[in-house]
């Protein structure tokens, strides 16, 4: 008789801070099971969800990190010392994660970064997976504002960074923050992002499929705030 495969297994590290190694749990690829998304890309799963554990967090130190984050940078590693590893309360995140936890993590992965001043990409990417975090316990207030936080840090993003790979890929960067603007009621930035998309012809199938749905949901809005004679220019 075949013995079960555990959905999780673990997965080796090398701590960004103190260089040590550790353990983090991941999540077998044969056992995501998708089950709906969101337009703004956050995703529903039967069972575990691999979302709460793309953040490793050192059980030595204590340092949180992604696949994404950069090396800790020698001029900041005083401050994060003293700002950050020397006042947490320790705990080992290497096991199984509940939501709770998955959003405690983020949040310190979150505080690393600012500290070590990733990217602007890298900080919206913790920002918006904190947001939907907070959707899946239903508390909109705090959803709406690490929304308008990952929203704000991506159009910085868009001015200031270049470069290939998902975090900084244009199209869904725009595609993004379109989105955001949309959640957060701002239609007319929303319409205005999501227009920059709607004649590119390198756009991912995937983005065109969901620039098409929600081009016409805030455009629609848009109308219902500003009716025609009303609409502000570039609606």
């Amino acid at each position: 008789m075949a013995v079960p495969v555990e959905p999780l297994y673990n997965k080796r590290y090398q701590c960004l801070f103190c260089g040590q190694e550790f353990t983090n749990k991941k999540l077998r690829l044969s056992r995501v099971r998708q089950v709906r998304r969101d337009s703004d890309l956050c995703a529903y799963f039967e069972g575990e969800n691999p979302y709460f554990y793309e953040v490793m967090v050192c059980p030595h130190c204590g340092y949180a990190f992604t696949a994404n984050s950069s090396p800790v940078k020698k001029e900041h590693r005083a401050v994060i010392e003293e700002e950050y590893i020397r006042k947490i309360a320790r705990k080992d995140y290497t096991g199984p994660r509940t939501l709770e936890e998955a959003l405690n993590v983020y949040k310190l992965a979150l505080l690393c970064g600012n500290l070590n001043q990733e990217k602007p990409s890298v900080i919206a990417g913790l920002c918006l997976h904190i947001a939907w975090f907070y959707r899946y316990n239903h508390d909109e207030g705090e959803e709406k504002k690490y929304l308008r936080y990952a929203c704000d840090l991506y159009q910085e993003a868009y001015e200031k960074e270049s470069g290939t790979g998902e975090e900084k890929n244009p199209n869904l960067i725009s595609y993004l923050i379109g989105e955001l603007e949309g959640r957060l009621g701002n239609y007319e930035a929303a319409c205005r992002w999501l227009g920059r998309l709607v004649n590119r012809r390198n756009l991912e199938p995937y983005l065109r499929d969901l620039l098409q749905e929600r081009w016409a949901v805030y455009r629609e809005k848009l109308a219902e705030v500003h009716p025609p004679g009303e609409r502000p220019h570039g609606g």
